[in-house]
């Protein structure tokens, strides 16, 4: 795993976003103050990758910036040729989010993972570590640098199970013991089915089969020469029997045609007396429809006359409707004449009283102004009594030599002052005369609205009396519209009672329109009556027509051509009518009809008597191959029933000897079949042996211990080559009895335990461990997984001496040089200053922020 970029905002000291972009760096040093923020950038790559931080484990919400509502972190990293991208989200109040992307062809693309622990578990299978064995091999935070070197020696072996990939011993040996389970439930399986599937199979069972087979063979050739022996009996019996069925379906087919003929006879007799009836029915309706349209013309004609001097039906009942509103109207003359008179004689009252009003409303605006003025006066006296008294109230406080209370004046004398005017007395004036200017308002304003109610009742009047002139004008045009155009329509003058008169005008024209519908009904249902009556004539000539064409097409020639020839000579020629030119008339034409049914009656059963005597030599030859079919079958009645019988037995004699082929072959079949499957149930009780054997050789206290073990020992041994240019040559690392230690050879070769060292020496021990662990990773795993490509140290240089410094130095140099991304957070200048880039971190009032040196 290598970052890539990562971006911070709203984390712990990073309140604003910073991003570092690492993607071509190998190696860098963070520097920067205390309490800077060196340390949570790699708390932000733990908390992407894992949502957790060395400092605050899994509360990191205890990470978001003072004052932030949430903290966001985005990591770029690869893991071999693959890029990806998490994200993850935690307010100060809530829970936390996250988000796993992956790059495909220039796009980020979300990877199935849904949720934060859908998340953690992709990262871990991604990366190929969980978050203890990453915080011990790549990123090593304050305070578990050594852990490796003198931690817990089981989690040790943990930790080097996922780093070298050896969970794959764990996993083959899980699936060694799940394939020797299933081989033993297949032997289980297979035993079941030999006893209960193949019990029977033996030499026997096959050779009882083969004796079956053998039997049904034997009969099925017997029914083979039985069959041919028949066929040639079959072939004779054609010869023979091709005539009587000849002459027994020229008799049946005579037969069909007599009958054909004989209902001929019947229908065309039942005919002629139908075509009689249906001739004289059609006469009689074309008169009456004649007549019928003779009927309806004569009143069509006399409609035409009526409305040709006097208009059609609907305009006549229009005036008549008109004639019958003539007095309406006339009252509706007089009516407009009476509300004019009333309007105009209302005239003279309504402008005395728009007078009178007018006058009532100037002497209340008079006497409104009169007492304004009264209240006018009055205020102006109350406020001269106001001040009177002011003055008199300030007078009595005056004394000689003091300052003068309004003014600030020394006195030197009093002033002279007079009885003030009654207040009390002022005021009540006053009010009396605001009562008596608002009753005099109040009086004007009932006034005004007297006067304008009266302005309105006489402009309403008028107005009345032009409407009514107007409508009187119009009544009048309507109602002499209506006369002048009755009198048209009357010969010039009105009658005593022009609606009556139209009246009967409009039922007279009603009723001649009436007697036309009448009358062109009766035509219709006349040429109707004509029109079916005709269909009917023409349909029974059809039927007698079609009876005729009937007898035409009876097939009598061609039979009578076919009995005579299979007869052989043996029957003479019938006698029957001919068909060539039938009679028009329906009863000579059934005449002919029963000569025809007759005389092929007769030569229907002189065909048949013929055909019952040549039948009796088909017996005979079904009595020459009885004795040969005894004990196949029983012998039928005729020899193609035989032949059908045989070729049925054989048909079923086939298929019994092939199912005894097929019981045979399966015997045989289930016998293999059983001694392939003891081959098979011999072959896995092999396997499960040998898969026992190798599930207890994988164990973890076997394989996996001796694999961890031996990388344990090269880990120490790569480890010494450090610590001994570290050390001056002083300290070896040494791995004994499952756990570190460390060989002095300043003290005789003294090997102790790591645990023993002081801080410095546990320092360049465990940096020693973790240079080894980068480099030799690659080469001890069993899967191609396990490469540190990073590593981040934040711990313990300042305790190096100069000489150990540049040592370390020079270490970490070679790991970057090898492709490896190495990172170093420190505060030695001369270690930040030798490594090509730096990010320092500066610190704000703001919060703190990274600024990149390079060189």
């Amino acid at each position: 795993m290598r970052p890539l970029r990562l971006s911070v905002k709203g984390f712990t000291a990073f309140r604003d976003e910073v991003e570092l972009d690492l993607s071509d760096l190998d190696l860098f040093a963070i520097t920067g103050p205390t309490g800077a923020g060196k340390s949570s950038l790699l708390d932000a790559i733990t908390y992407a990758l894992y949502g957790r931080a060395d400092r605050v484990g899994r509360q990191v919400a205890q990470l978001v910036s003072q004052g932030q509502p949430q903290m966001a972190v985005v990591l770029e990293f690869a893991v071999g040729d693959r890029r990806y991208r998490v994200a993850r989200r935690t307010p100060a109040n809530g829970a936390s989010r996250a988000k796993l992307e992956r790059l495909e062809g220039g796009a980020w693309r979300d990877e199935p993972a849904d949720g934060v622990r859908e998340v953690d578990d992709a990262i871990e299978r991604i990366v190929g570590l969980d978050y203890e064995a990453f915080t011990r091999s790549v990123l090593l935070p304050q305070g578990k640098f050594q852990g490796f070197l003198v931690g817990d020696a089981k989690e040790r072996r943990r930790i080097l199970t996922e780093l070298l990939g050896l969970e794959l011993f764990e996993r083959l040996g899980k699936r060694a013991g799940e394939l020797r389970r299933a081989a033993e439930a297949d032997v289980r399986a297979k035993r079941g089915v030999l006893e209960a599937e193949y019990a029977g199979a033996s030499e026997e069972a096959v050779a009882r089969a083969e004796e079956a087979l053998r039997e049904a063979e034997a009969r099925e050739e017997r029914l083979r020469a039985v069959r041919e022996r028949v066929a040639g009996l079959l072939d004779r019996w054609r010869g023979i029997e091709a005539s009587v069925g000849s002459l027994a379906s020229c008799a049946e087919e005579a037969r069909e045609v007599a009958a054909h003929a004989r209902r001929r006879e019947e229908e065309l007799g039942a005919l002629a007396g139908r075509l009689a009836e249906a001739a004289e029915a059609a006469e009689a309706r074309r008169a009456e429809a004649e007549a019928a349209r003779e009927e309806a013309d004569r009143a069509e004609r006399e409609l035409r006359d009526a409305e040709r001097r006097w208009g059609k039906a609907p305009a006549v009942a229009a005036l008549a409707a008109k004639a019958e509103g003539l007095e309406r109207l006339r009252a509706g003359v007089e009516e407009a004449e009476e509300e004019l008179r009333g309007a105009t004689e209302r005239r003279p009252a309504l402008e005395a009283a728009r007078d009178a009003a007018a006058a009532e409303l100037e002497r209340r605006e008079a006497a409104l102004e009169e007492e304004r003025r009264a209240l006018a006066e009055a205020e102006e006296e109350l406020e001269r009594a106001r001040h009177a008294n002011l003055a008199a109230a300030v007078r009595e406080r005056v004394r000689v030599g003091e300052p003068c209370p309004v003014c600030g004046v020394l006195v030197e004398r009093l002033p002279r002052g007079g009885r003030p005017p009654d207040l009390e007395r002022a005021q009540r004036a006053a009010q009396r005369a605001k009562r008596a200017a608002e009753e005099a308002e109040r009086a004007r304003a009932e006034a005004d609205r007297a006067a304008r109610e009266a302005e309105a009742a006489l402009r309403g009047n008028d107005e009345d009396v032009a409407r009514c002139e107007r409508d009187l004008r119009r009544r009048r045009e309507e109602l002499e519209a209506v006369r002048a155009e009755l009198r048209a329509a009357l010969g010039g003058r009105l009658p005593r009672d022009p609606a009556r008169a139209l009246r009967e005008r409009r039922e007279r024209l009603e009723e001649l329109a009436r007697a036309v519908e009448r009358a062109r009904e009766m035509a219709a249902a006349a040429e109707r009556a004509r029109s079916e009556a005709e269909r009917h004539l023409t349909e029974v000539r059809g039927e007698v027509d079609a009876a005729r064409a009937a007898i035409e097409h009876l097939p009598v020639g061609g039979l009578v051509e076919r009995a005579v020839a299979a007869a052989g000579g043996a029957l003479p020629r019938p006698e029957l009518p001919s068909l060539a030119a039938l009679p028009e008339e329906p009863g000579a034409l059934a005449e002919t009809a029963r000569a025809l049914a007759k005389g092929l009656e007769t030569f229907a059963a002189d065909l048949s008597r013929l055909a019952d005597e040549r039948r009796g030599a088909e017996r005979e030859l079904l009595a020459e191959v009885r004795e040969a079919v005894e004990g196949l079958l029983a012998v039928p009645g005729t020899l193609r029933e035989l032949a059908e019988a045989l070729d049925a037995a054989r048909g079923r004699q086939a298929a019994a000897v092939g199912e005894l082929r097929a019981a045979l072959d399966h015997e045989r079949g289930r016998l293999a079949a059983a001694a392939r499957l003891a081959e098979e149930v011999g072959a896995l009780e092999r396997r499960a042996g040998v898969l026992e054997a190798l599930a207890k050789e994988l164990r973890q206290d076997r394989l996996i211990a001796f694999l961890q073990r031996e990388a344990l020992l090269v880990l120490a041994d790569a480890a010494t080559e450090r610590l001994a240019e570290l050390s001056e040559g002083r300290y070896r690392l040494a791995y004994l009895g499952d756990e570190f230690s460390v060989i002095d050879t300043w003290n005789g070769e003294e090997a102790r335990s790591a645990r023993t060292l002081s801080g410095g020496e546990t320092f360049l021990a465990s940096l020693a461990l973790a240079l080894a662990l980068s480099e030799r990773v690659a080469s001890l795993s069993v899967t191609e997984r396990a490469r540190l490509d990073s590593l981040f140290l934040d711990e313990g240089f300042g305790t190096l001496d100069p000489e150990s410094l540049e040592t370390v130095v020079e270490a970490i140099e070679r790991l970057g040089s090898d492709g490896k991304l190495v990172g170093v957070i420190t505060h030695v200048p001369e270690l930040a200053i030798r490594l090509p880039v730096r990010f320092e971190v500066v610190k704000s009032p703001r919060g703190s922020r990274v600024e990149v040196v390079r060189g």
